[in-house]
């Protein structure tokens, strides 16, 4: 009696239609990600602050953009796969001129930390630049 009824509510499982799921149409994306998504915030956040920056050179950006790109890769990010997917623009960065929200922000920043500088200094960890929310 347990087989039978166990063989009767497998082929029920199985022969259950399978229902496809409704498609979602994304209007934005909003980025919080680490520094493999960054789209060019380190590099408008070291110009205001006279840093030294070298992703606006080449190869930064050659293989895709064919141009330097601000991004630390030489092509597109994992963010810009997506936005190609959703079929939504690149994200700019977040600390560039007059953006705009509505088709989302980018609001990485490589190096960034969620941690204030005092703890790195009280740890004795010492980082090349600090791009800490202080």
């Amino acid at each position: 009696m347990k087989r039978t009824t166990l063989i009767i509510l497998s082929l029920l499982l199985f022969l259950e239609p399978i229902q496809p799921t409704p498609s979602h149409k994304f209007n934005s994306i909003f980025s919080f990600g680490d520094s493999c998504t960054d789209t060019g915030n380190a590099n408008v956040l070291a110009k205001k602050r006279s840093w030294s920056s070298f992703t606006d050179n080449l190869p930064y950006g050659m293989t895709f953009f064919r141009r330097p790109s601000n991004r630390f890769c030489d092509g597109r990010l994992i963010v810009d796969f997506l936005a190609e997917e959703f079929g939504l623009p690149y994200l700019k960065p977040y600390l560039g001129k007059n953006e705009s929200f509505r088709q989302g922000a980018n609001f990485v920043v490589v190096g960034a930390t969620a941690l204030d500088d005092t703890f790195f200094k009280q740890h004795n960890i010492t980082t090349s630049k600090s791009t800490s929310r202080n």
